[in-house]
C-alpha cells in the first residue's frame, strides 16, 4: 500500500496515499473531491478495484445509485473476491430497488457472495440483514444480525441493524437494549435514539419516547425530519394530547408548498390516521380512498344518459393510473431517456388504441355485436391501457439494448 501521508483540514494526518485522502473526504462529506481522486486513479489505472469500489461508494452518497450500481459491478468483475466491492453492490442493489419490499435478487446475492468471502467479519452479515429486512424476510434477517452481534458485540453497526430487525419483528424490548447497546458503543450512532422512541412507543412509555426524539434532534436534527415529527405527533395523539398532536401534524403539512392550502384538512386527516393505525396508515388512507372512489362512481351512475360514460371515463383513468404506476415501481421511470424517449411515448400510445380497436373487434365477433355500451368500452379500453404499459415497460428495459 501506498504511505504516503496528507494532512486533513484540522491538521490530521491521512496514511494511505491518495485513496487515503478520498477516504477522509467521503467521511468528512467532501463528495465531489472523494470522486475527483477516484477517477484520477481510475484513468491511470481502470482495474483499480479500491478505487473502483471508493468510487461507487461515493457515487451511492450522492444518490447516483445506476452509476453506483455500475462501478461496483465493474470492480466484482474485475475481483469477485473482493468482500468490500460486492458489499457495496448489494448497497446498490438494495438502493435501487423500489418501495413495496421489491428487492433485486442481485442485492442479496451480493451480500450471501460477501459472507461466503467472510464468515467470520460482522461487517458482510450486517449487510446481508438488511437485504433480507428490506425483503420481509424477518427470521433470516435476525439470524444474521444475531450472528453480526456474536462476532463484534462492540460494533455499533451491528448492534443497530439487529434493533431494526427486532423491531420490525414486534419486539420492542429487545429492540431497546439492542439501540443501547450501539449507543454504548457510539454515543453519535443517532439513528438508534429513533428506534428506541419508536420501542418506547410500542411499549406505550410515551415519556420516555418524546425524551428519545428530543435527544435526536439535539445531535441530528437532519436525520428525524418528518418521520420524527411524524412519531411526535402520534405519541402527543396516543396521550390524547390532541392539540399537540394536530399543531404537529399541521406544521408538516405547512412544509408541503403544493398543499399548503389544503394544511388545515390534511393535518387533521393525518393526524386520525398516523394517530390511530401508525406505520398502516398508508393502507388505511388507500382503503379510505378506495371506499370514497366506489361511492362516488356509484352516485354518478345515477346521472340519466351520461352517468355510465362518466364512470367509464373515471375508471379508465383510475386503471392507466395504477398501470403506469406498476411501470414506475418497476422501471423507475415512465419514459426511457436518451434516443429512445420519443419512441417510449409513440409507441405507447399506438399499442394502447391498438389493443382498444382489437378488443373491440374481438367483442363483437364473440357476441355479434355492432354497437356497445360503457361496460364493453371499459373493458376494452383496459386491455388498451394494459396493453400500453406493457410495451412502455418492454422499451425501457429492452429497447436500449435493439
Amino acid at each position: 500500500m501506498n504511505r504516503m501521508v496528507y494532512r486533513g483540514g484540522r491538521g490530521e494526518q491521512i496514511v494511505g496515499g491518495p485513496l487515503g485522502q478520498a477516504r477522509y473526504a467521503l467521511a468528512t462529506g467532501n463528495l465531489e473531491k472523494a470522486e475527483s481522486i477516484c477517477r484520477k486513479r481510475l484513468e491511470k489505472n481502470p482495474d483499480d478495484v479500491s478505487a473502483r469500489t471508493l468510487l461507487a461508494q461515493v457515487l451511492l452518497q450522492q444518490r447516483q445509485v445506476d452509476d453506483a450500481v455500475a462501478e461496483a459491478k465493474r470492480a466484482t468483475d474485475i475481483q469477485s473476491s473482493n468482500t468490500d466491492a460486492q458489499l457495496v453492490l448489494s448497497a446498490a442493489y438494495l438502493q435501487k430497488g423500489g418501495p413495496l419490499g421489491r428487492i433485486p435478487p442481485e442485492a442479496e446475492r451480493a451480500a450471501r457472495k460477501a459472507v461466503q468471502l467472510q464468515p467470520k467479519a460482522a461487517k458482510t452479515h450486517v449487510q446481508l440483514a438488511e437485504v433480507l429486512a428490506a425483503k420481509r424476510d424477518l427470521a433470516g434477517a435476525r439470524a444474521e444480525a444475531d450472528e453480526a452481534c456474536r462476532l463484534e458485540p462492540r460494533l455499533a453497526g451491528a448492534q443497530l441493524m439487529r434493533a431494526v430487525v427486532l423491531l420490525s419483528d414486534k419486539d420492542p424490548q429487545g429492540a431497546l437494549a439492542s439501540a443501547d447497546a450501539a449507543l454504548r458503543a457510539d454515543r453519535n450512532v443517532a439513528q438508534a435514539e429513533l428506534i428506541r422512541a419508536n420501542a418506547y412507543l410500542d411499549l406505550k412509555q410515551y415519556d420516555d419516547a418524546l425524551k428519545a426524539l428530543d435527544t435526536l434532534d439535539r445531535q441530528a436534527p437532519f436525520l428525524g425530519g418528518q418521520s420524527s415529527e411524524g412519531l411526535r405527533g402520534r405519541i402527543y395523539y396516543k396521550q390524547r394530547k390532541f392539540r399537540q398532536s394536530y399543531r404537529t401534524f399541521r406544521a408538516l403539512q405547512s412544509g408541503q408548498p403544493r398543499f399548503r392550502w389544503a394544511a388545515p384538512v390534511t393535518a387533521a386527516i393525518s393526524m386520525l390516521l398516523v394517530g390511530q393505525f401508525g406505520q398502516d396508515s398508508q393502507v388505511a388512507l388507500v382503503v379510505l380512498l378506495a371506499v370514497l372512489a366506489v361511492l362516488i362512481l356509484f352516485g354518478l351512475s345515477f346521472i340519466p344518459v351520461v352517468g355510465g360514460w362518466i364512470v367509464v371515463v373515471l375508471l379508465l383513468g383510475l386503471v392507466g393510473l395504477f398501470a403506469f404506476g406498476a411501470v414506475r415501481q418497476i422501471a423507475g421511470r415512465f419514459l426511457p431517456g436518451g434516443s429512445m424517449r420519443v419512441l417510449g411515448l409513440i409507441g405507447p400510445v399506438v399499442a394502447g388504441v391498438a389493443g382498444l380497436v382489437l378488443a373491440l373487434f374481438a367483442l363483437a365477433a364473440i357476441f355479434g355485436r355492432g354497437s356497445f355500451g360503457p361496460v364493453e368500452l371499459l373493458v376494452s379500453g383496459a386491455i388498451g391501457v394494459i396493453v400500453a404499459a406493457v410495451i412502455s415497460f418492454l422499451l425501457q428495459r429492452y429497447g436500449g439494448r435493439g
